[in-house]
């Protein structure tokens, strides 16, 4: 009996939970660029860049395609063992504005810290190696930024090649995640953010250093986002189509894993308690439905319970990736929730506990 109350407890809160990420998805109205003869902020975008040689030249060229041409690049390579770092250099020719920087210490979160400390825009953009931005992706979080000014913006990321069966799982969880942390976001309980693609004032940067945790080798953004809101800061999320950076699935099994039990590894360090209520109902749901299938063997109720639970958080989870479809131009929602709705309690319960269990060494 004690499971099922469990059940029905839980469950509300998870209603509650995605009923918040609907309502602040919705709240945050779409951006749109127009023109303007507004001054601009300094901006620098910094990139971290680690045995990338295979992504450099379309990033490069991406960059080179930028509507907006008055910012300063930074790339900060990390020990890489290809041939990134003579690609950066030969680069350097391209943009009237460069650093190439040879990161001392080791790890992605150092990179940037070097990159950062070298930068001398007012507003830092960072970016992945992998990752393409929009045309117009600098000077939308510029407009927005001279119309809402904001200590850190969220910026919106998608993947892009979702040709089988294994990507387009991946692309229907990474949105979850990515629409969860703009819902939350737009209720001002920001929980996610993702360094791919992020914009924060050099000042506030600065200010909340201290609060990084410098011995993780990841977490640049989420330890910024809870630090930047510890202070009172303003966080929004970027609700614009040319604010997107596109970026490639994972390609195999074990590399998805291992990304997540990285993201996972840092979870022992969040203070804020949104992000901390919000990872416990997920992880408690998730837990639910796991205990509910090992006990559906023993008692015909506790099966009923499972298909009930199941199929309530196969709905609402449903309903919210529907909810941004159209911002993320997905498709066959319902076929792909359904998938992922059965895998994600293995999944989830195989990734928090290893990620608790086993400290990732290395970022690449």
């Amino acid at each position: 009996m004690c499971l099922i109350i469990s059940s029905i407890i839980l469950s509300i809160l998870y209603f509650i939970l995605v009923s918040i990420f609907i309502i602040g998805w919705k709240k945050n109205p779409i951006f749109v660029n127009r023109e303007t003869d507004l001054v601009f902020p300094t901006v620098s975008i910094v990139i971290a860049c680690k045995n990338e040689e295979k992504n450099i030249p379309k990033l490069v060229s991406a960059l080179e395609n930028l509507s907006y041409k008055n910012f300063e690049l930074i790339f900060i390579n990390d020990h890489s063992k290809d041939k990134s770092r003579e690609q950066l250099l030969e680069i350097s020719t391209l943009f009237k504005n460069i650093q190439i920087i040879d990161a001392i210490g080791f790890g992605k979160k150092n990179a940037i810290k070097e990159g950062i400390h070298k930068a001398t825009g007012d507003l830092i953009v960072t970016t992945d190696a992998d990752c393409i931005p929009n045309a117009k992706w600098i000077e939308t979080i510029l407009q927005f930024q001279i119309r809402n000014p904001s200590d850190l913006i969220i910026c919106p990321v998608k993947f892009s090649g979702n040709t089988t069966f294994f990507s387009k799982l991946q692309e229907i969880e990474f949105v979850s995640l990515i629409a969860s942390g703009a819902g939350a976001a737009g209720v001002s309980m920001p929980i996610l953010c993702n360094g791919a693609n992020m914009a924060f004032t050099r000042n506030i940067w600065l200010k909340s250093q201290s609060d990084l945790h410098e011995e993780e080798q990841s977490g640049d953004d989420i330890f910024l986002l809870q630090s930047v809101k510890k202070r009172g800061g303003i966080i929004r999320f970027l609700k614009s189509q040319t604010a997107f950076v596109t970026t490639q699935p994972s390609q195999s099994f074990m590399d998805f894993f291992k990304q997540r039990r990285r993201w996972a590894s840092k979870a022992p360090k969040y203070t804020d308690w949104h992000i901390i209520l919000t990872a416990f109902i997920v992880l408690l749901i998730n837990l639910l439905l796991l205990i509910l299938l090992i006990f559906s063997f023993l008692n015909v109720l506790y099966l009923i319970s499972l298909i009930a639970v199941f199929s309530f958080k196969y709905l609402l989870d449903s309903l919210f990736i529907r909810t941004n479809k159209h911002f993320f131009k997905l498709k066959n929602v319902w076929f792909y929730s359904f998938f992922l709705s059965v895998i994600y309690p293995f999944y989830i319960f195989a990734v928090g506990f290893s990620g608790l269990l086993v400290k990732p060494n290395k970022w690449k």
